[in-house]
């Protein structure tokens, strides 16, 4: 199996990947790829800041991330204090 070539993308652009691309084609992609990043990072600035990718998407894909974490903090409490529950009545009865 072939190794994965990959080339980052950029917040709304997609990693590149050049795993089956031809050789002779890959220089021309990435030059095509780094241009689409400037294109964009340029869009992005001529954009009002609330209408920015940082400032619509990865703002709710934080905001996501963030609750995900206090959902498994609370359920983790949970889990805790279901154990000691279980230990403390398991003992009353055995």
């Amino acid at each position: 199996m072939s190794k994965k070539e990959i080339i980052e993308g950029y917040k709304g652009i997609m990693d590149l990947d050049l795993t089956n691309i031809p050789e002779y084609l890959k220089k021309e992609t990435v030059e095509l790829h780094m241009k689409d990043i400037e294109k964009y990072k340029g869009d992005q600035f001529k954009l009002k800041p609330h209408l920015r990718y940082e400032n619509t998407v990865e703002r709710v894909q934080k905001m996501y991330e963030n609750i995900g974490i206090i959902q498994r903090k609370k359920k983790n409490i949970q889990l805790q204090e279901q154990i000691k529950h279980n230990e403390k009545y398991n003992k009353k009865g055995g």
